[in-house]
C-alpha cells in the first residue's frame, strides 16, 4: 500500500511538472523557428498545397499507363451468357502532349516547394522583426521606466522640502508632479503596447491562451555580406533566393505546357476489335487514333505564347526588385551605422551635462525648470539611440533575408521527391518520411 502510494505521489509530481512545463514557452530566434514552422497556420495551408502538387504528378504518371475497355453482351436475359462483344487498348503514352502534361506537373511542384521555402523565409522574417521590436519596446519601456523613478524621487523631496521647510514655490513643486504623471503615462502606453506585440507573437506562434510567453533577450550579429558591395550581393541572392528558383521552374512549367497545346489535336492512341461471325475480338485488332485540329488550337497555342510572356517579364521584373532591395539596404546600413556612433556621442554628453546640472540643482544654483529640461533631453537622446539601434537591427534583418543568412540559412525548406530513390518493392518503408515530415524539417 505504501508503496502505491509513493508511486502514485511520484507520479503525480511528475504530471504536475510537465503540465507546468508545457505552461512556459521561451521565445528567442532559436525557439521561433522550430515552433514557427510546425504551428504557423499560412505555412501548413502551403503545405497542403505542396501535397496537392505532389498528387498531381502523380495522377499525370497514371494518365500515361495503358487501359483496357472491354464491351460485353448479354444475349439472352432467361439463359445469361456473357459474350465479349468487342476490345479497346489506350496507349496514353503514346500522345506526346501527355508527356509534356507530365513534365509541366513535376516543374510545378518544384515551383510549390521553392514557394514553400519563400513562405518559411517570410514568415520567420516577420516574427524576428516582431520579437526584435518586442525587445527594443521593452527597452524603450525601462527608460521611460527609470525616468519615472527619477521624477518621482524629485517630487518626493521637493513636497517634503514644500511641507517642512516651505522654501519650493507651488509652480515648482506643480511642475514637477505634472513631469512625474506624464512619465507614468508614457511607461503605460508601453506596458500597453507591449501586451499587444506579446499577443502577437503568440498568435504568430500558435501558442495556446494559457501558456506564458517569456520573451528571452538576444542580439542579432552581423552578417559577413555586410561589407560586400551592391552587385555581389544582388548576385549571391539570385543564386540562392527561392523566389528565383520558382521563377525559374515555372517557365520550365509554361515551357511544357505549351508543348501539350502544340500536340493538343492528338488526343489518343489505341488498339481495337470488334467481335463478327463468331470471331473473338482478339482477332482483327486495328490501330487507331483520335486527331482533331481547329482554330481553336491556334488559339490555345497564342494563349501558352503569352503566358510565357508573361511569366518571363515577371522573372526580368524580379530581377530589378531585388538589385534595388540590395541597392537600398547597402546604403541605409551604412547610414545608420554612422548615425549609431554620432548617437553614442550624443548620448555621452547628454549623460555628463545631466549629472553636472544635478549636482548645481542640489547646490541650489539652477532653477528646476533647466533640470526637467536636460532630463527631458537626455531622456530622449537614450530614445533615440535605442531607435537607431533598432533600426540597424532590421536592415542587418533585410540583409540577411536577402542573401539567406544567420537564421534564415537554417531554413532548409520541402526536400520531398517525386519518387523515393529505392524503388525495390522488397525494400524497407519503415524509416521512410512522410511528405509533412520533410517539409517541416529544418
Amino acid at each position: 500500500m505504501k508503496k502505491l502510494l509513493t508511486s502514485l505521489i511520484i507520479s503525480s509530481i511528475f504530471i504536475s511538472n510537465s503540465f507546468a512545463a508545457d505552461k512556459n514557452f521561451v521565445v528567442n530566434p532559436n525557439t521561433m523557428r522550430g515552433q514557427l514552422f510546425s504551428k504557423n497556420m499560412s505555412l501548413l495551408q502551403a503545405l497542403n498545397n505542396v501535397q496537392n502538387s505532389k498528387l498531381n504528378v502523380s495522377m499525370a504518371r497514371a494518365k500515361l499507363l495503358p487501359t483496357l475497355n472491354l464491351g460485353v453482351l448479354l444475349p439472352a436475359l432467361g439463359n445469361p451468357t456473357f459474350l465479349l462483344s468487342s476490345v479497346t487498348f489506350l496507349f496514353p503514352f503514346l500522345v506526346p502532349s501527355n508527356w509534356a502534361v507530365l513534365k509541366q506537373q513535376k516543374d510545378l511542384f518544384e515551383s510549390d516547394k521553392a514557394s514553400y521555402k519563400a513562405l518559411q523565409l517570410n514568415i520567420l522574417s516577420n516574427a524576428l522583426s516582431l520579437y526584435y521590436i518586442y525587445m527594443n519596446d521593452q527597452k524603450v519601456k525601462n527608460v521611460y521606466a527609470d525616468q519615472s523613478d527619477l521624477l518621482t524621487r524629485l517630487y518626493t523631496i521637493l513636497k517634503k522640502q514644500s511641507d517642512v521647510l516651505g522654501n519650493v514655490t507651488s509652480e515648482d513643486l506643480n511642475m514637477s508632479q505634472a513631469q512625474m504623471e506624464e512619465a507614468k503615462i508614457r511607461v503605460s502606453k508601453l506596458t500597453e503596447l507591449l501586451v499587444e506585440e506579446k499577443a502577437g507573437l503568440r498568435s504568430l506562434l500558435g501558442l495556446p491562451l494559457g501558456t506564458e510567453v517569456i520573451v528571452e533577450d538576444a542580439d542579432l550579429l552581423p552578417s559577413e555580406y555586410e561589407g560586400k558591395s551592391v552587385g555581389e550581393i544582388a548576385d549571391h541572392s539570385m543564386d540562392v533566393a527561392p523566389e528565383f528558383a520558382q521563377m525559374a521552374f515555372l517557365v520550365k512549367a509554361s515551357e511544357a505546357g505549351k508543348f501539350a497545346k502544340m500536340f493538343g489535336f492528338m488526343s489518343n492512341a489505341s488498339l481495337s476489335g470488334t467481335a463478327t461471325n463468331g470471331n473473338s475480338p482478339f482477332d482483327n485488332l486495328k490501330a487507331g487514333g483520335a486527331f482533331s485540329f481547329g482554330a481553336d488550337n491556334l488559339v490555345n497555342i497564342k494563349i501558352a505564347n503569352n503566358n510565357l510572356a508573361s511569366i518571363l517579364l515577371r522573372a526580368d521584373q524580379l530581377k530589378l526588385e531585388n538589385e534595388k532591395s540590395a541597392e537600398i539596404v547597402v546604403g541605409k546600413m551604412t547610414e545608420v551605422k554612422e548615425q549609431q556612433v554620432l548617437s553614442a556621442l550624443a548620448l555621452s554628453s547628454h549623460v555628463k551635462v545631466f549629472e553636472g546640472q544635478r549636482r548645481q540643482f542640489n547646490l541650489g544654483l539652477i532653477s528646476l525648470q533647466a533640470l526637467l529640461q536636460t532630463e527631458s533631453q537626455l531622456t530622449d537622446s537614450k530614445i533615440s539611440n535605442l531607435k537607431i539601434d533598432m533600426d540597424l537591427k532590421m536592415q542587418r534583418l533585410t540583409l540577411q533575408r536577402l542573401v539567406i543568412d544567420g537564421d534564415f540559412s537554417k531554413v532548409k525548406g520541402c526536400t520531398a521527391t517525386i519518387q523515393p530513390e529505392n524503388k525495390s518493392i522488397f525494400h524497407r518503408k519503415d524509416k521512410e518520411q512522410s511528405l509533412d515530415q520533410l517539409c517541416q524539417a529544418e
